[in-house]
């Protein structure tokens, strides 16, 4: 009688301890998954960012072709006005060119910084698009 029963007692924790360890793998198994499910939402992310980068470069690239084409494309008129439409940017680039050299040589050096740094990134904007950005499509 007592073999009976310690029969059905041990028989019953095996099954006891067969159903932890079976829950505890299924958990593991759902940790798996979880991890899996978890990459590939890292690696969907990273393509968003991705495409939205390459997007931005291309609305850029628009922006210069646009740029490019507003400079060439200058519609009927008549050459006097092409001609004018076609000196603006050089004209005010030289015109920056002297306005840092006066600058430089003129400043007084208090009260003037805020202005020379304007008249300094505008200079440099306009040089660096004009002689690098532009050089570039040649």
């Amino acid at each position: 009688m007592l073999d009976l029963l310690g029969t059905v007692l041990t028989g019953g924790a095996t099954g006891i301890v067969g159903s932890v360890i079976g829950k505890l793998f299924s958990f593991a198994d759902y940790w798996v998954e979880e991890k899996k499910a978890d990459n590939e939402h890292q690696r969907t992310l990273q393509m968003i960012e991705m495409q939205g980068q390459m997007k931005a470069e291309e609305a850029e690239n628009e922006m210069r072709r646009a740029s490019y084409e507003h400079d060439s494309g200058t519609g009927i008129a008549a050459t006097w006005v092409i001609n004018i439409l076609r000196l603006v940017r050089p004209v005010l680039t030289f015109t920056l060119i002297v306005l840092v050299g006066v600058l430089y040589f003129k400043a007084v050096p208090a009260g003037r910084v805020t202005i020379e740094a304007g008249v300094l990134y505008m200079a440099s904007s306009a040089i660096l698009w004009w002689f690098g950005d532009r050089a570039l499509r040649k």
